[in-house]
């Protein structure tokens, strides 16, 4: 597996790529190339250019949730796409309207648009991609230092209700040796994404663990969540996006992580 970084809060040192605070993975998987989350702009579309990848040939897009800083570039992308109307996978309340604070901070095109442009698949359950890649679907929260906690507002038939974010989701990709892990924003939890991916793929091993984990502080279940991760001992481990400074240092001193760009690539095998 092949997983190229389209867009990420950073850019890597002496290439020049956009970054914004969003999410975009290209990945290559089994003759299979998947687009993982579409950041916040049209900005990953640039990166996908200058990086000579042909976004419309994404065999699959699929969403890890529903906020905007993951989904707002499927606007320009449905301009690009919709001839082609490739096939969209998500969660079935990840294009639900959500507000915060009274601000709109979910997919700016509802079910029906995404309908116009892309042809809509929408699972909570795992759904395999190829043979060994899988799209884990909704993540039980298990661990009971992860509890779910809500963010904002989501807007259900039979009215609002707090958002606890159930479309949050993550890819695994299934190796001899282990598994390889790339997220959103773990808002499920990343133990949690961690313990669902072992169970789905059969495999103990995490040899990898890319994507932004949601922490931001040192606490109680950044703690906790550390003392987990360290255990694992993941070989190649890139937090990123939603995961602060002071929780990548906290986390270097048990376990060392490494640095995430927009360009970066990685070859996961």
């Amino acid at each position: 597996m092949r997983v190229t970084v389209l867009m990420d809060n950073n850019t890597n040192i002496d290439v020049y790529y956009l970054g914004e605070p969003g999410v975009s993975y290209w990945i290559e998987a089994e003759g299979k190339n998947f687009l993982f989350d579409v950041g916040y702009s049209s900005a990953f579309l640039k990166n996908a250019l200058d990086m000579s990848i042909d976004v419309t040939k994404a065999d699959g897009i699929l969403l890890s949730h529903g906020h905007n800083d993951h989904t707002g570039g499927l606007v320009p992308l449905s301009d690009i796409c919709e001839k082609s109307k490739p096939r969209l996978i998500c969660h079935p309340s990840a294009l639900k309207h959500r507000t915060y604070d009274g601000l709109s901070i979910g997919c700016p095109l509802n079910r029906e648009m995404v309908q116009e442009h892309f042809s809509l698949f929408e699972t909570k359950e795992a759904y395999w991609l190829t043979e060994n890649l899988v799209f884990l679907g909704e993540i039980p929260r298990t661990l009971s230092f992860e509890e779910p906690y809500p963010i904002g507002v989501l807007e259900e038939e039979d009215g609002n209700q707090e958002d606890m974010i159930l479309d949050d989701t993550a890819l695994a990709y299934r190796t001899q040796e282990g598994i390889y892990i790339i997220t959103g924003c773990s808002h499920g939890g990343i133990c949690n994404i961690i313990e669902n991916a072992k169970k789905i793929t059969g495999k103990e091993k995490v040899l990898g663990l890319l994507g932004g984990f949601h922490l931001f502080e040192i606490n109680k279940r950044t703690t906790e969540t550390i003392s987990y991760l360290a255990k694992e001992q993941i070989k190649n481990l890139y937090p990123c996006h939603c995961t602060s400074f002071q929780v990548k240092s906290a986390l270097h001193q048990h376990n060392p992580v490494k640095e995430v760009g927009v360009g970066l690539v990685l070859n996961w095998e």
